[in-house]
């Protein structure tokens, strides 16, 4: 098997690597509701709004995923994706640390066929497989923490630390 940039080349059309815009967007979060200001991540090669947040005075929460479904559609219908500069979006290159990354269908595809493979590889491919994976979720911004986090979690969620400050 050959591996072509972050993906693996048995993947019909590759998975483009990560083009990741960040900025602020005001946002109804229902039909009923005034806009509210959330900072968002958008991957304008996907194009799909990577993660988004609300970030007005004294509330701040992340999306679920139904909202971002919505903000995800109001953005691509104005096309913010094609000159996100102008709509004042930055680059960044890897998402930032307040994120909570969400992946396409294609991205947890290929995820899954990582998985496969680490499961099906000896002790001599391991190290190869896990640096293959890792290469790939850099590739579509993730930061080593956010590896860290999606890969490695408790089985059973956080737990308290000395100090009686909770693990995350």
């Amino acid at each position: 098997m050959n591996w072509l940039d972050n993906v693996s080349s048995d993947l019909d059309q590759p998975i483009a690597a990560a083009c990741l815009m960040h900025g602020h967007w005001l946002h109804p979060l229902n039909p009923f509701s005034e806009p509210v200001m959330c900072r968002v991540v958008m991957d304008v090669a996907e194009p799909r709004v990577v993660a988004a947040q609300v970030i007005e005075p004294g509330q701040v929460q992340h999306l679920g995923s139904a909202e971002l479904e919505d903000l995800n559609a109001a953005m691509l219908a104005q096309d913010v994706h094609r000159s996100p500069a102008a709509w004042g979006l930055s680059p960044c290159a890897k998402l930032p640390s307040w994120a909570r990354p969400s992946f396409s269908e294609r991205q947890i595809e290929e995820l899954e066929r990582l998985q496969g493979y680490l499961s099906d590889a000896d002790e001599d491919d391991i190290d190869n497989v896990l640096l293959l994976r890792d290469d790939f979720l850099r590739g579509i911004g993730m930061s080593d923490h956010d590896m860290y986090r999606a890969v490695r979690q408790p089985e059973h969620g956080t737990a308290p630390r000395r100090g009686g400050r909770l693990a995350s």
